[in-house]
C-alpha cells in the first residue's frame, strides 16, 4: 500500500486549497467530511436540526471504514443511505477499495475556505466589512450580523451558489457548534460568538487595535 499512501499525501498537498470533490475520500480531513455532509444536506433539503452530530470529529479514513448500517446508525434512516451512496461514488471515482487498509493522510486542513473563517475575515478587515457586521464584545469574540442577507450573498458568490440566503448560512453555522468554533448567544437574534477552537480573531493574534 506504499503507492496508495504516497498518492494520498500527494493529493492532499496538491488540493490543499480545494474542496473534498478533488480529493480521494480516504484522504479527507474532518473539515472535508463536514463540507461533504453539508452539501448532501443542502442537496436533499434534509432538516439539519434532526442530524446527529457524531460525525463532527470524523475524518476520511474513519468514514471510509463505515458500512451502510453504521452510516444509518450515525446519520439516521433518511440521510444515512444517501451519504453511503455518495461515499461509494467517490470511492469508485478514486479507486478506493474496501479491503485496502486506509492510509494515514497528512492532517492538513485548507485555510480560508470555511464559513467561520469567512465571517472572521469580514470582522477583522474593515475594508471588507462596510457595515456588514460588528463586534459586540471584541475581547469575548461576540459579534452581530448587521446586513445578514448581504453577507449571505457574499458567501454564495464565494461558493458559487446564487441561491444562498441568511437562513441557509445560519443553518450551515450550526455545524460549528459541536466543534466549539462558533456559539449562539442565547436570546439575541443575529448575535454569535467565536468558540474556544476558533483562531485568528483575537487582538493579540493579529496585532491590531480595537
Amino acid at each position: 500500500h506504499i503507492y496508495h499512501s504516497s498518492y494520498c499525501v500527494h493529493t492532499t498537498y496538491k488540493y490543499i486549497c480545494q474542496s473534498y470533490k478533488q480529493i480521494t475520500p480516504n484522504c479527507w480531513t474532518a473539515d472535508n467530511v463536514l463540507e461533504w455532509i453539508s452539501d448532501q444536506v443542502e442537496s436533499t433539503k434534509f432538516d439539519a436540526n434532526t442530524l446527529s452530530l457524531a460525525y463532527c470529529t470524523m475524518d476520511g479514513p474513519t468514514l471510509c471504514e463505515k458500512n451502510e448500517d453504521e452510516m444509518i446508525e450515525i446519520f439516521g434512516p433518511q440521510l444515512g443511505p444517501q451519504l453511503h451512496q455518495s461515499l461509494q461514488e467517490y470511492k469508485t471515482k478514486y479507486g478506493v477499495k474496501a479491503e485496502l487498509t486506509v492510509p494515514h493522510c497528512l492532517p492538513v486542513a485548507p485555510r480560508g475556505t470555511h464559513l467561520w473563517e469567512f465571517i472572521r475575515d469580514i470582522l477583522i478587515n474593515p475594508e471588507r466589512n462596510q457595515g456588514l457586521m460588528k463586534w459586540e464584545d471584541r475581547h469575548e469574540g461576540v459579534f452581530k450580523f448587521l446586513k445578514s442577507e448581504a453577507v449571505a450573498q457574499m458567501w454564495g458568490q464565494k461558493k458559487k451558489n446564487s441561491s444562498m440566503t441568511y437562513e441557509k448560512l445560519s443553518r450551515a453555522m450550526r455545524y460549528y457548534y459541536k466543534r466549539e468554533i462558533l456559539e449562539r448567544v442565547d436570546g439575541r437574534r443575529l448575535v454569535y460568538k467565536f468558540g474556544k477552537n476558533s483562531s485568528g480573531w483575537k487582538i493579540e493574534e493579529i496585532g491590531m487595535g480595537m
